[in-house]
C-alpha cells in the first residue's frame, strides 16, 4: 500500500503531501482544482512518460516520492529481489525527478534504475482506470489473468504445472535449436579446436622447459670463456707448471702430521686438512667433467635454439609460457568435448523435445478445458454483479481462440466481449465507447475477484487500484452502487477514487480534498485531509452548496455510509 506520497514543483503543486491511509481513500474538489495534476504526478512516479513541461514555475526540476509497504504484494517484492533492488522490512521508496529539459532520473530504493524499470513495477503496484484508461481490462492479453482468478486452488495448481512444462519443452527445443542451427558455426569451431589441439600435441611440450632451455642456451652461447674457466680452476687445483693448491694442501698436511707426532694437541688440523683436501680433489674432477662437458656435443646450441624458436611461435598464439600453453590446451579439450555432438545424443535430444511437448499439450488441453467450464461461472458472478450498477440488461462472454504453438500460459486466447443493452451485439471491451460502462465492468470484475487478493500471480494481485473520475454519467442509485462496490473492492485493496459524487464520497475511510489557491502573480495546489465537521462541509459543496439542507442531508450521508460499513 501506499504510506506517502510527496510532490515538489509539479505543475501547479509547489510542495504537497499526502499520507493515505488503508481501505477507500476519497479525493475530491472543485472542477478544475488539480485532482487531476495529482493523479499525473502518481502516474508519473509509476513509470509514465515524463516531459519537461510538468515542471512547475521556475524551479529547476520537479520531484515526487512515494513510500510503500510491501508486506502484502510479493510479485513486487520478487520482482525487486531479482533486479537487485530490494528495501529494507518489504519497504519500497521510489523516487522520480524530472528536469526542465525533459531528463529523467529514477531511483529505487535508493538505487538508480531506468524507466522501463519503473513501469515494470508500476504495473505490479497499481491498476488505473479512468475514462478510456482502465489499461488492464482493456488489454485482451491480461483477460486470461482475470478468469484464472476466479478459479480454485486446484485450477492454479493446474495452471502452474502447465507454465512449468512449457518451459520445460522450450528449454529442449532452445538447446535442439542452437545446435542446429549453429552447425555449420560449430563444426568450423571443432576444426579450429582441432588443430590447435593437434599443433600443441606435436609440440609435447613439459611444464618448465623453456626456462630449463633458456638457462642452457646461456651456458652453450659461452661455452669457451666456460671451458677456460673451469679449466684455471682445474689447474689451480691441480697443477700446472706451477704446483697447485692440492700439492700444496699435500705439504700443509705433511707438515702438520709432523707436529702432530709432537704435539697431538693439533690433530684437529690434520682432521681439517685432510677433508679439505678430499673435496678439492672432488671440485678438481667436477671442473674436468664440467669442460669436457661443454665439448660433447657441438649440435646442442643448435638444437636448443630449434626447440625455443617453435616454443616461441606457440607462445605468441596461446600463452607467455609453456605452463599457460599447457593450460589452454586443457580448456581446448573441454570445449571440444563439449562441442562432439554423437548422432546419438541429438536424437535422444530430439527423442525428449517430442515428449516434453507432448506432455505440455496434455496439460494445456486439461486447463483449455477447464477454463471454458470456469468461464460460465465467471460471466454470470460478472453480469450478477452488473446488475447491481443499474446494468441489468448487460451480457459478457468470453471468446476462445487457439494457439496452435501454444505459450507460458497453455493454448488459450481469450477476449472478453460486451453489451451493455438489450439489442446490442456483442464487442471486444476495447471498443466499447462509453468509459462510465467500463469502469462499472471493472468495478464488477473487481467485486468477483476482491476475495482472490494475495494471490501470487492473478491480476487480483495488484495491490493499489485508482480509479479517476468514473463516475462520469451515472447518478443517484447506480452511484450509490458504485460507491458501494469500490468500498468492497477497499477490503482486500487499497483504492483511491476521484470523484464528484458525494455518494460515492460518503463511504471513504480517508477523505481528502484538492484545493487550488490563486493570487495576482501565483497559482497553486494543495492537498488537505478531511475529518469531521470540515468533511460534511465538503459533502455538501459537492451537492451543490453549503446550505442547512444540505449539511443536514451530508450528516445523514455520512451517518448511512457509517452504519453500511
Amino acid at each position: 500500500m501506499l504510506q506517502e506520497l510527496r510532490i515538489s514543483n509539479f505543475a501547479l503543486i509547489e510542495r504537497a503531501a499526502i499520507v493515505p491511509g488503508e481501505g477507500f481513500n476519497v479525493l475530491t474538489g472543485e472542477t478544475g482544482a488539480g485532482k487531476s495534476i495529482l493523479i499525473a504526478a502518481f502516474g508519473l512516479l509509476l513509470g509514465n512518460r515524463a516531459t519537461g513541461d510538468s515542471v512547475g514555475g521556475g524551479a529547476a526540476k520537479a520531484v515526487i516520492e512515494g513510500a510503500f509497504d510491501l508486506a502484502d504484494s510479493p510479485r513486487v517484492r520478487r520482482f525487486l529481489e531479482e533486479n537487485g533492488l530490494e528495501g529494507d522490512e518489504d519497504s519500497l521508496i521510489i523516487t522520480r525527478e524530472v528536469e526542465k529539459s525533459g531528463r529523467s532520473k529514477v531511483r529505487l530504493n535508493g538505487r538508480m534504475a531506468t524507466a522501463q524499470t519503473l513501469a515494470q513495477v508500476g504495473e505490479l503496484l497499481v491498476d488505473f482506470h479512468g475514462q478510456h484508461a482502465n489499461q488492464h481490462l482493456l488489454k485482451p492479453e491480461a483477460h486470461l489473468g482475470f478468469l484464472d482468478a476466479f478459479g480454485d486452488a486446484k485450477h492454479g495448481a493446474n495452471r502452474q504445472k502447465t507454465r512449468e512444462a512449457y518451459r520445460a519443452w522450450r528449454e529442449v527445443e532452445r538447446r535442439l535449436t542452437e545446435l542446429t542451427q549453429n552447425e555449420q558455426a560449430r563444426a568450423q569451431k571443432l576444426d579450429m579446436l582441432q588443430f590447435q589441439a593437434t599443433e600443441i600435441d606435436k609440440a609435447k611440450l613439459q611444464a618448465g622447459e623453456d626456462e630449463e632451455l633458456e638457462e642452457e642456451r646461456a651456458k652453450l652461447s659461452n661455452s669457451e670463456k666456460l671451458r677456460s674457466a673451469a679449466g684455471l680452476c682445474r689447474d689451480l687445483l691441480l697443477g700446472d707448471e706451477e704446483p697447485g693448491a692440492l700439492s700444496l694442501g699435500q705439504r700443509a698436511l705433511k707438515s702438520a702430521k709432523e707436529i702432530q707426532t709432537i704435539d697431538s694437541s693439533i690433530e684437529e688440523w690434520v682432521t681439517q686438512l685432510q677433508s679439505a683436501l678430499l673435496e678439492l680433489e672432488d671440485v678438481a674432477q667436477s671442473a674436468r667433467d664440467y669442460a669436457d662437458a661443454l665439448d660433447a656435443d657441438p649440435h646442442r646450441l643448435e638444437e636448443i635454439e630449434g626447440r625455443l624458436y617453435r616454443i616461441s611461435r606457440l607462445k605468441r598464439k596461446y600463452g607467455a609460457s609453456v605452463s599457460e600453453i599447457l593450460e589452454h590446451r586443457a580448456t581446448i579439450e573441454t570445449e571440444i568435448n563439449d562441442l562432439t555432438l554423437s548422432d546419438e545424443q541429438l536424437a535422444g535430444l530430439r527423442d525428449e523435445a517430442a515428449k516434453r511437448k507432448a506432455d505440455f499439450f496434455a496439460l494445456a488441453e486439461k486447463l483449455s478445458t477447464a477454463r471454458q467450464k470456469l468461464a460460465k461461472s465467471f460471466t454470470a458472478a460478472v453480469v450478477q454483479e452488473l446488475g447491481g450498477l443499474a446494468m441489468d440488461k448487460a451480457r459478457l462472454e468470453i471468446s476462445f481462440g487457439r494457439l496452435e504453438n501454444g505459450s507460458n500460459e497453455g493454448v488459450d486466447r481469450i477476449e472478453f466481449v460486451f453489451s451493455a443493452n438489450p439489442g446490442q451485439e456483442l464487442r471486444p471491451l476495447a471498443k466499447i465507447a462509453s468509459g462510465g460502462e467500463i469502469s462499472r465492468v471493472m468495478l464488477a470484475l473487481r467485486s468477483v475477484l476482491r476475495e482472490k487478493r494475495g494471490s501470487d500471480e492473478d491480476e487480483a494481485g495488484v495491490p493499489i487500484v485508482v480509479f479517476d473520475e468514473v463516475d462520469t454519467g451515472i447518478g443517484g442509485l447506480t452511484a450509490e452502487k458504485v460507491g458501494e462496490k469500490m468500498q468492497e473492492i477497499a477490503s482486500g485493496h487499497q483504492v483511491f477514487c476521484i470523484t464528484h459524487l458525494p455518494q460515492i464520497a460518503k463511504r471513504a475511510d480517508h477523505h481528502f480534498r484538492v484545493e487550488k489557491q490563486s493570487g495576482r502573480d501565483f497559482t497553486s495546489v494543495s492537498i488537505v485531509g478531511l475529518e469531521g465537521e470540515d468533511r460534511i462541509v465538503e459533502l455538501a459543496r459537492m451537492m451543490g452548496s453549503e446550505s442547512k439542507a444540505n449539511l443536514q442531508h451530508a450528516r445523514e450521508l455520512l451517518g448511512d455510509a457509517r452504519l453500511a460499513a
